[in-house]
């Protein structure tokens, strides 16, 4: 595929990522309907070390997402359905790595697989995630060096694309230092509640699944679920508040 076909077919996927995982988790839910939640070839126990695993794996890449967001400036990496840079960021998470954004998403995604743990659901998730990523960021790539010119380069020589350096490349946070937790919480509520929710969903079908969904286990999830769903609605209603006030 030419460099041109492969920058456009990723701004199309840019522009509809938020739909384009949609038909995948449909088959994921098909594969893991089929597999009948079945004991994984390390039995049990490995199975229920997983789902504590994929919990915190999840966890961390929501972490990441979430302390990435509340540095970076408005008008910078990409939250809408365009492509938009009016600075170049190289500093705080992006002094690491080139796309801590993705790299939560990849947290989150591996965290849920891992309590799926399904050999089928691990070859899917992670065959369309680094497929889809693929061309966007290359699609991302020309268009900040379009933007940016040799500063774009330079960056690029210095800072990886998915494994994260461990010593900063530049010094110093994006936005003078200001650590903006609340735009953290505007930005990440809704992946937060989608990821959660589906997390507790992997839950409870392998429980019931395995007969082992009693009603205490299942109190718990919907409490569990419940807290989210609360935590989801609290922040919305804040973050309109806020956007009245502004």
């Amino acid at each position: 595929m030419a460099v041109s076909q492969t920058i456009g077919v990723g701004q199309t996927l840019f522009r509809l990522r938020s739909v384009t995982p949609l038909p995948v988790i449909a088959l994921l839910v098909f594969v893991l309907w089929r597999s009948r939640a079945e004991v994984g070839p390390f039995g049990a126990d490995v199975d229920a070390a997983l789902n504590v695993l994929g919990l915190c794996v999840a966890a961390l890449g929501q972490a990441l997402r979430f302390y990435t967001l509340s540095w970076v400036p408005e008008g910078t990496s990409g939250q809408g359905y365009q492509l938009e840079a009016k600075v170049l960021n190289t500093k705080g998470p992006y002094a690491h790595v080139r796309n801590p954004l993705y790299l939560g998403n990849l947290g989150i995604v591996l965290g849920l697989l891992l309590i799926a743990h399904n050999l089928w659901a691990y070859l899917l998730g992670l065959g369309f995630f680094f497929g889809e990523y693929f061309f966007i960021i290359r699609a991302e790539e020309a268009f900040l060096r379009g933007q940016f010119g040799a500063a774009f380069d330079a960056y690029v020589k210095q800072v990886p694309r998915w494994v994260p350096r461990l010593t900063a490349a530049s010094r110093g946070h994006l936005r003078d230092g200001h650590f903006d937790w609340k735009r953290g919480f505007k930005k990440e509520h809704n992946p937060f509640a989608a990821w959660a929710s589906g997390a507790l969903g992997l839950y409870a079908w392998e429980w019931h699944a395995r007969g082992q969904l009693e009603r205490p286990t299942l109190v718990y999830l919907l409490a569990a679920q419940m807290a989210v769903l609360l935590l989801f609605v609290g922040i919305k209603g804040w973050k309109h508040q806020w956007l009245k006030r502004a």
